[in-house]
């Protein structure tokens, strides 16, 4: 039970929650950009599969809700297929078990609003025909070298998404063999996710696929002593590399165990738990057509599936752990704060959290997912947690104003520094910049002791510290002061070595300036050194406002903006008249904007400004 406390003694490691905001950069193929919900057969039939069987889960998966709540995929996983390939060398179904074909049970599938997955592997033969090898002499089932053929198969019989394994396969040749399937898949003519089963993770694995196993196979057993893994070493696992996770490319613990023997019910509710917070795909394994009432309520928690949904697509990771008393946290696209308590102990404990160390000032709503109520304002939380047992609670963010970085807003007439853009404030909207590339550069360049831990790209030239390495959709803002109403010259020394690069002003939300393009760099292609003053008149009212620059086109360095009145404007030997941009190379990224939406247009494709790919 959840209880207010004063203080806590529990040691926790403050960790900037920012810094894992998802990049422009897409996954290979823009799918999965939430982590793949769904049903896979192993956990629960294992090899034991068949045509009836399937179409019963389909039926089931639709009639108990699960559908609706978002478990989309339903997967196959090993033995689906005949132990020979047919005449044209293609895979083809176990006659008895799948009388009907792949093709037709992808139909059926489809029929009740749901995506078909299947299970291929690398190697010469699928885990199971490899395993029990007397069985299946002479098996052709895997997809070495055959990789374009199958992945044509597979487009064919309607799959949406791909289980690969990693049986009878040659080690040295992984990333060779995974990257032809992936290849094959994007040239199959059909969108399909591609998840890799390797049991273990490398660096090349987010290049080429949605998701990657990070560990061995799951077992039902919070510890295990077997040859499989226990649900609490794969949390541990996993949470090495929370930091790779983003949309379209997840961190695959293996299947649910929720619903199957082997767990407790609070061992299956912190695995519910757990999946969600790590960002994780949720597969169930259990045969939905005989749920009990506990189980399904697990399965169907609106707000547990809210938080592993969660379009921000950051991976939660453990923050505190105390004689097995841990704390996850996840921050989430709306502001708010995820966080897991969790106890691996196998006995009671009680398990603490003070919100300050989370980088949460004051109090703030709390939300119990599991006791689908608010808890009201807290600063801290403590729970009673039986063994193995958990919470999960969302963190309620009230937006906080925005304030100035000096601490005053800059007079107009006068002179802004890029840099000095105002401090963030907390809540949806009230970000003071949208900073999408995820790299950075200020710390190369001698810029990241300005501003650290801000996410923006602040870097020294001989001029003093610029803003750099800006991509379009990104912002920043600042507090001004006009002095009075009035037309004003406003200057911005700007540099690109390109020539589709742009950006427009904005006061209180209201454009006061169009496109304006910046001047190509003059000595050379690659230089972003050559800096102008960019002029344009503007139309300012009396009072504080919020100054907004947004960059709409490509990559630009900034120095500062200044603004003047006419006779008083102190005048540069490298003024540019401003001109309407215009972006004429159609590969360059630019941003548009429809009714409220912004978005940006990239070689053709449009993305939000999260770099999800609108569709």
């Amino acid at each position: 039970m959840l209880q207010i406390v004063g203080k806590i003694s529990v040691a926790t490691t403050l960790v900037f929650f920012g810094l894992a905001a998802p990049t422009m950069a897409q996954s290979y193929n823009n799918l999965a950009l939430t982590p793949p919900m769904g049903w896979n057969s192993w956990n629960v039939f294992h090899e034991n599969i068949n045509e009836k069987q399937i179409q019963q889960i389909a039926d089931a998966m639709v009639s108990s809700g699960l559908k609706d709540a978002g478990y989309i995929y339903l997967n196959l996983d090993d033995n689906w297929m005949a132990k020979h390939r047919d005449a044209n060398g293609k895979l083809t179904h176990d006659p008895d078990r799948f009388s009907s074909g792949m093709k037709a049970l992808g139909d059926y599938i489809h029929s009740k609003g749901l995506k078909f997955g299947i299970y291929g592997d690398r190697g010469t033969r699928t885990c199971h025909h490899y395993n029990n090898s007397d069985q299946f002499p002479g098996s052709e089932s895997g997809s070495n070298g055959r990789e374009e053929l199958d992945a044509k198969t597979f487009a064919s019989w309607g799959v949406d998404y791909l289980k690969y394994d990693n049986c009878e396969s040659n080690p040295s040749t992984q990333e060779k063999d995974y990257t032809a399937m992936s290849k094959a898949l994007l040239n199959s003519g059909r969108d399909i996710v591609f998840s890799i089963c390797m049991w273990e993770y490398k660096e090349w694995m987010p290049k080429i696929a949605n998701l990657w196993r990070t560990t061995f196979d799951i077992g039902p057993a919070w510890i295990s002593t077997s040859w499989y893994r226990g649900v609490y070493q794969i949390i541990d696992d996993n949470n090495k590399y929370w930091q790779n996770a983003k949309p379209g490319n997840w961190n695959d613990p293996d299947m649910l165990e929720v619903g199957n023997n082997g767990l407790s019910y609070e061992e299956q509710k912190s695995q519910m738990t757990m999946w969600s917070i790590m960002a994780a795909p949720i597969m169930i394994s259990s045969d939905v057509r005989n749920m009990s009432n506990e189980v399904k309520e697990l399965y169907l928690n609106k707000e547990m599936i809210a938080i592993n949904q969660d379009s921000l697509g950051v991976q939660g990771h453990r923050i505190s752990d105390v004689d097995g008393k841990q704390v996850w946290t996840k921050p989430l696209r709306s502001g708010d704060i995820a966080v897991a308590l969790l106890n691996n102990n196998s006995s009671t404990q009680t398990v603490e959290c003070t919100f300050a160390d989370l980088g949460v000032e004051g109090e703030v709503e709390v939300y119990d997912a599991w006791q689908k109520k608010n808890l009201g304002a807290r600063t801290s939380v403590s729970a009673e947690l039986p063994a193995h047992g958990s919470a999960l609670l969302r963190l309620i963010i009230k937006p906080v104003p925005r304030k100035p970085f000096k601490g005053k807003a800059f007079a107009i007439p006068g002179k802004i520094e890029m840099e000095d853009f105002d401090i963030n404030g907390v809540g949806r909207g009230n970000t003071t910049y949208n900073e999408n590339d995820s790299e950075d550069h200020g710390t190369t360049e001698g810029g990241s002791s300005y501003r650290p831990g801000t996410g923006v790209d602040i870097y020294k030239k001989a001029t003093g510290y610029i803003v750099g390495y800006n991509q379009a959709g990104e912002w920043l803002e600042y507090s001004v002061k006009v002095a009075k109403t009035g037309t004003y010259i406003m200057y911005a020394s700007v540099a690109s070595a390109n020539s589709t690069s742009s950006f427009k002003l904005s006061i209180d939300g209201e454009d006061i300036t169009e496109e304006i393009a910046v001047p190509q760099a003059s000595s050379g292609e690659n230089n972003f050194d050559d800096y102008n003053e960019v002029e344009v008149t503007v139309n300012l009212t009396e009072g504080e406002h919020v100054l907004r620059w947004t960059v709409t086109g490509d990559w630009m360095d900034i120095d500062y903006i200044k603004f003047c009145t006419e006779g008083q404007c102190e005048i540069t030997s490298a003024i540019r008249q401003a001109t309407p941009a215009a972006v004429q190379n159609i590969t360059a990224p630019h941003l548009h904007k429809k009714g409220n939406a912004l978005f940006v247009e990239k070689s053709g494709m449009l993305f939000d400004l999260t770099g999800h790919r609108i569709k």
